[in-house]
């Protein structure tokens, strides 16, 4: 028997030797698969080439299987089961699914964000699990690693090739600072501003910001006292002191009802606004998982403007 390939072989020859298994009969197999008896007649041929093997012997009530034919019989409904699950669209039912979905953001982004998703979350998907990492510049080549699933966070360049983003909501930052402090006078002016000493959150490896840059436009320049990692600490640190946060809104408007004695103030100069955006490799693209999730993160965005 000479060498058979897998490309020399049509693969519908598999699914009429499976309806002859079932049907032991060549005319009611070609019923069943809407073609002519001899038709039937020349693939039941060419499967017995391919598999050298009679396959079927003709007995007065239709074909008997050989012992070849038996022993396939098993394997070969599986296969086509497994070939048809592969041609088939992918399905997610969050109600049974125990997929563990990572989302990558910034402590602020957990903090205004999360509690929109998680009712939602354990609600649609009991069994699936939600872990979120910590957002860092770099972050966005780990969605190429396939890492994270989705990160949240300000972009501050273009994403790498392959990376979706999706603008979510636009921002501005204003200023955090505790109830009666001494430089406030109802009103934050700039030279109250330029005053007081400021707690910094730095995200990364960035050490100049934005509102920075906007001071230096215009030759002046705050003094930051404290430099921490995170944003609800550095609430608590500015809460405690004279020193004034300078954070984004979205989180300034939901730290003021979680924490007494803070009050939020204009800045005294214009700065620019900003986009949260969504990010995900494109290859999860078209995943219905993917797609579930990332309409959760961005109907919490939608729902946050109202």
């Amino acid at each position: 028997m000479s060498e058979i390939r897998l490309s020399d072989i049509d693969l519908n020859l598999l699914y009429v030797f499976h309806i002859l298994i079932e049907e032991l009969n060549v005319t009611k197999a070609a019923t069943r698969l809407n073609v002519s008896q001899p038709a039937v007649s020349r693939s039941l041929s060419r499967l017995r080439e391919v598999f050298d093997d009679p396959l079927f012997i003709r007995t007065s009530h239709g074909l008997s299987a050989t012992a070849k034919t038996l022993s396939l019989a098993s394997q070969l409904s599986d296969t086509l089961t497994g070939l048809e699950s592969l041609i088939q669209p992918c399905e997610f039912d969050p109600k049974t699914s125990k997929r563990r979905f990572i989302l990558s953001t910034t402590d602020f982004g957990s903090l205004t964000i999360l509690h929109k998703i998680l009712d939602q979350f354990r609600q649609e998907a009991p069994n699936a699990i939600l872990e979120v990492k910590s957002w860092h510049e770099d972050m966005a080549s780990e969605l190429d690693q396939t890492n994270v699933d989705v990160a949240v966070a300000v972009l501050s360049k273009e994403p790498p090739t392959g990376i979706r983003a999706m603008r979510l909501k636009t921002d501005c930052m204003v200023c955090l600072a505790r109830k009666g402090h001494v430089d406030i006078d109802q009103t934050l002016t700039l030279e109250g501003y330029l005053t007081a000493s400021h707690v910094q959150v730095v995200l990364g490896r960035r050490e100049y910001f934005a509102v920075d840059r906007e001071l230096d436009k215009m030759g002046h320049k705050r003094h930051v006292a404290v430099h921490l990692p995170n944003f609800v600490p550095a609430a608590r640190v500015m809460r405690e002191s004279n020193l004034l946060l300078t954070a984004p809104r979205l989180f300034a408007e939901h730290i003021i009802e979680t924490e007494s004695g803070i009050e939020i103030h204009e800045l005294p100069f214009k700065t620019r606004d900003f986009d949260y955006s969504m990010m995900w490799h494109e290859r999860f693209q078209r995943d219905a998982a993917h797609v579930w999730f990332r309409r959760l993160l961005s109907q919490a965005f939608l729902d946050s403007a109202e």
